[in-house]
């Protein structure tokens, strides 16, 4: 199965390019001993972008998606109208990351790099930085927000200096990676804000979290607490000029954290994301985390100078109305190709997706095998080729041509009403006339065998002029002329049709006239459209106007016909499998006029039609079979 063979996470798709970003990660961090912060050099810089899937059918993207992406924080932050609200930038899609406790640093390093924290690079890295650097402005920074929030606020909670230490200290516990029992069961305890705010300054570049505002109940949707997490964190601890100002943007539903990527060359919409949300017929802007009184007081000035900012056209909530919003361009992918892990993603899945096309192929074709008589979508085997059947209006389809669905069915039920037409061979030896035969009835073979195989598709009902045509590939056509399939390199250059139809003809030898090319004639091999016994009309008639005289002589020029042998020799030549053979080895009445005697002809005369050497019957009134055959055609005509 497809859905055991996609890797459920991108670094397994090439263990050995995760492995060198593993090692280049800590060797990039910089640990100042003069009590700066910890930061990254240079990989701080890289941002990943998912490949499209719309190339893809729906059921190998969902596929895809169960792979790779979180659907139920996707949907959850989507029904919120947090997530992909605004139709002019771009969407946003989430990964999935380990529920460990880890989850904010697995989601920033899947952003930039493709892998997760599993070796616990940035969880060290934030660890040392509260331990090891001066984390004054850190503390300041997070007493500030704390006495801003509404619990202090609401309540009138007041902390002392020991109070507010304690706290502190938990929260650098928090970040440690050996806690030997973390809480709710996670192998590694969960952050919070500031921590967030900690790991921005030490990438040196802005986070964006997008996430609801209330902690809600998983069963009946109420609110439980309201959340803080969402907003926007910005690397205050750093000028602006020394920090990368494409953000990383992450998502946080039910105490989880994944990250939020762009889809590569999705279409035309912005690549940004919207720095406010669409709540209550209003535009709320995203909260500024662990501002100072003085930079709330300029918050716009470091949006602009921190982020790059633009302004958006949204449509407004009142019809007709549009406003400005401002948005944060996102950095498109920018991975070098040796740590580049979406490309070799990207080139498993389409492996993998060839074998899925594949393996239903051969699925299909089982149950068509098992199940011969469920009918294909109709559409799917139009032409854009007229019905030959003289002023109808529909078009031709590759199981019924040269005509149409109606003009087939037509046909087949007035040759089903038809009675077996008897075969009596004439005095001058002429096989399969049908004696009394209208010229409609006569044999004319098409270009399709009329009895479809039984595992063949049906064909599609009448079409109308103005629909529109389905029409087949180009690509390795049949070898026979004007069929419309694929070839088969198995079947010699056939179709798996025409060979069927080849092996078909090949063994009913017994009447090879009716399996000749149905638009060739025998004797001048042109291509026609109808022919008799095997002829052509022209060369039919022309046998019948030569007189005796030029028998054995060379044909005028004018004339198509290569046989140069008189008109009885040229009929039995056509007609090989014919009783033509005198004497005990000829079965009753199948004697050739040449092997007839003249005491055989006894009750019969000379043809009526002058100048006709051969002799007539009662049976055709007096006239040869050759000559009885033009004079009813004339009669008809």
């Amino acid at each position: 199965m497809a859905e055991q063979l996609l890797p459920q996470a991108l670094y397994l798709s090439n263990m050995r390019k995760a492995v060198k970003i593993r090692e280049r990660t800590p060797e990039d961090i910089f640990k100042p001993t003069n009590g700066i912060i910890h930061h990254f050099k240079s990989m701080h810089r890289y941002t990943l972008e998912m490949f499209r899937t719309c190339q893809f059918c729906p059921q190998f993207r969902e596929i895809i998606h169960k792979a790779l992406i979180d659907r139920s924080i996707q949907a959850s932050l989507e029904s919120q109208k947090k997530l992909n609200w605004c139709r002019e930038v771009r969407k946003l899609v989430a990964l999935k990351t380990n529920g460990d406790g880890n989850c904010l640093m697995h989601a920033a390093c899947q952003y930039m790099w493709g892998v997760q924290d599993t070796d616990l690079v940035l969880r060290k890295a934030l660890f040392s930085t509260l331990k090891e650097t001066d984390t004054r402005n850190f503390k300041f920074r997070w007493q500030l927000e704390s006495l801003k929030s509404q619990e202090f606020v609401e309540t009138g909670l007041c902390y002392d200096t020991r109070n507010w230490n304690d706290e502190w200290d938990n929260l650098i516990k928090m970040a440690s990676t050996d806690t030997p029992a973390a809480r709710s069961g996670l192998q590694y305890n969960s952050l919070e804000e500031i921590h967030i705010f900690v790991l921005c300054n030490i990438l040196r570049r802005p986070i964006i979290v997008i996430s609801d505002k209330m902690l809600r109940s998983l069963e009946s949707g109420s609110n439980f607490a309201p959340l803080k997490v969402g907003g926007i964190y910005l690397p205050l601890h750093w000028p602006a000029q020394e920090c990368y100002r494409y953000p990383i943007v992450l998502g946080y539903d039910s105490q989880h954290f994944v990250p939020l990527v762009t889809l590569k060359d999705s279409g035309p919409e912005i690549r940004a994301v919207p720095l406010v949300n669409r709540d209550r017929g209003r535009f709320e802007d995203l909260k500024i985390h662990f501002l100072t009184d003085p930079e709330n007081e300029m918050k716009d000035k470091l949006l602009k100078e921190y982020l790059m900012v633009i302004e958006i056209p949204v449509q407004g909530w009142d019809h007709g109305t549009t406003h400005l919003i401002n948005a944060a361009k996102l950095d498109e992918a920018n991975l070098p190709k040796e740590i580049n892990l979406v490309d070799d993603y990207f080139e498993l899945v389409q492996h993998e997706y060839k074998k899925w096309q594949e393996n239903n192929e051969q699925g299909r074709r089982g149950a068509r095998a098992q199940n011969p008589v469920e009918p294909s979508t109709p559409q799917l085997s139009l032409m854009d080729v007229k019905c030959e059947t003289p002023n109808c209006p529909f078009f031709m389809s590759v199981n019924t041509q040269p005509f149409c669905h109606e003009c087939s069915e037509r046909r087949q039920k007035s040759q089903n009403k038809l009675p077996k037409l008897n075969f009596k061979p004439g005095p001058d030896g002429l096989p399969g006339v049908a004696l009394g035969a209208s010229r409609g009835e006569a044999y004319e073979p098409s270009a399709w065998n009329p009895e479809e195989p039984a595992g063949g598709p049906h064909s599609a009902p009448p079409t109308a002029p103005s629909l529109f045509l389905f029409s087949e590939t180009t690509a390795m056509k049949c070898r026979s002329p004007g069929c419309p399939f694929t070839l088969n390199v198995q079947h010699n250059g056939f179709c798996e049709r025409c060979h069927s139809a080849r092996q078909i003809n090949a063994n009913h030898t017994t009447d090879t006239t009716r399996h000749l090319d149905p638009g060739k004639c025998r004797a001048c091999l042109q291509d026609v459209t109808r022919t008799f016994n095997g002829i052509c009309s022209t060369c039919f008639k022309r046998t019948t106007a030569e007189p005796s005289s030029s028998l054995g002589s060379s044909l005028p020029p004018s004339c198509h016909q290569r046989s140069k042998s008189d008109p009885s020799q040229l009929i039995q030549s056509l007609s090989p499998h014919s009783c033509h053979r005198a004497g005990s080895d000829a079965p009753s009445g199948c004697l050739s006029q040449a092997s007839r005697t003249p005491g055989d002809r006894t009750g019969t005369s000379k043809c009526r039609k002058a100048g006709c050497v051969y002799f007539g019957t009662p049976e055709n009134k007096g006239f040869c079979t050759l000559c009885f055959i033009e004079y009813r055609e004339n009669k008809r005509e």
